[in-house]
């Protein structure tokens, strides 16, 4: 077997995927990673609205955060910009490289995480019969297959480090799961989730060591309006719908969330909701900017790798706005 490259036996997934594959490939030299560039999740076969590539993308960076947050800074495609998306480098296809310098990175310490999603839909119909065999009618079914893959690709070296891929077969005939109440396509969340584990946990290994403050006890999720930092509009549609829409959303966004926390969240400006609070922040704040940026869950996890408080402009629960500086 060749030095730097493995290809590992498909895994069994506990979701019902049928396995995930991966190829892993060495750098030419050892890495000192300090941040990743997280793409907006790249859709085929399926909804491409600006409002679902930002709730897959967004879950995407939450899940890439809790996996190895604590090793690199990660940013999301509100944050950078992919003007050439047909390039497969991203430091000529994006503006990431400005970001990375800015936050005191050389081009190197840079890699980028890139999501793609394909749906399939499969249609099949049963026709009856009778018994004296004269037809009663057909029965018709779709059964959709998700394929999802996530690369890790270092720019610099023109090295794809790690590419994780599954699939997940949504049964029709299968009782939809709690979830499915609120997000549209769960067996496809829970896969994707775990591909960005995987990447994430791969990209730590190439983390360069550095300091780092303790992580903080709040836990954050992005309010459904910050969908519009990613060009999604909530104008058409009924008022109730659009009510509807925003409530699910919050409930994706924020895991576990009671109904009534949800019907909050979703009357909250952009920004980062403070779900638990740690005495500056309260749940049902809204953190609005970081350091004069728009604020995300993974901008306020970047805080760690500062060396000092950041200050925030907050909007309370009770309705003021305030300046605040965290931790």
């Amino acid at each position: 077997m060749k030095r730097g490259l493995v290809v590992a036996a498909a895994m069994a997934w506990v979701c019902g995927c049928s396995g995930l594959s991966k190829v892993v490939k060495a750098p030419p030299q050892p890495l000192e990673l300090t941040t990743v560039f997280v793409y907006p999740v790249a859709l085929s076969g399926a909804e491409k609205s600006a409002a679902r590539v930002f709730e897959l993308s967004q879950r995407s960076l939450d899940r890439a955060v809790a996996e190895a947050g604590d090793k690199l800074a990660f940013y999301g495609p509100t944050e950078f910009k992919v003007t050439k998306p047909e390039v497969d480098n991203a430091w000529v296809a994006s503006d990431a490289i400005p970001v990375l310098l800015k936050a005191g990175s050389r081009p190197e310490q840079g890699a980028v995480l890139r999501v793609s999603i394909e749906r399939r839909v499969a249609s099949s119909s049963m026709q009856t019969e009778s018994t004296k065999g004269q037809r009663q009618g057909a029965t018709a079914s779709e059964e959709t297959t998700w394929l999802v893959r996530g690369e890790l690709l270092h720019p610099s070296s023109s090295t794809a480090l790690i590419e994780l891929s599954g699939q997940v077969t949504v049964d029709p005939f299968q009782v939809p799961p709690p979830e499915a109440e609120w997000d549209p396509a769960p067996q496809l969340t829970g896969l994707l989730e775990t591909i960005v584990a995987g990447v994430a946990r791969h990209a730590a290994g190439h983390a360069v060591s550095r300091p780092v403050s303790a992580a903080s006890a709040v836990v954050f999720a992005a309010t459904p309006a910050s969908a519009q930092w990613l060009g999604a509009e909530e104008d058409g549609g009924d008022a109730l719908q659009r009510e509807i829409v925003l409530q699910n959303r919050a409930r994706l966004m924020a895991p576990g969330v009671t109904e009534l926390q949800a019907v909050a969240l979703a009357k909250r400006p952009p920004g980062a909701a403070v779900v638990v609070g740690d005495g500056k922040l309260q749940p049902g704040d809204v953190v609005l900017t970081v350091d004069g940026a728009p604020a995300l869950p993974h901008a306020l996890a970047r805080v760690r790798f500062k060396g000092a408080p950041a200050e925030l402009e907050v909007k309370r629960a009770t309705g003021a706005t305030e300046p605040l500086v965290w931790p």
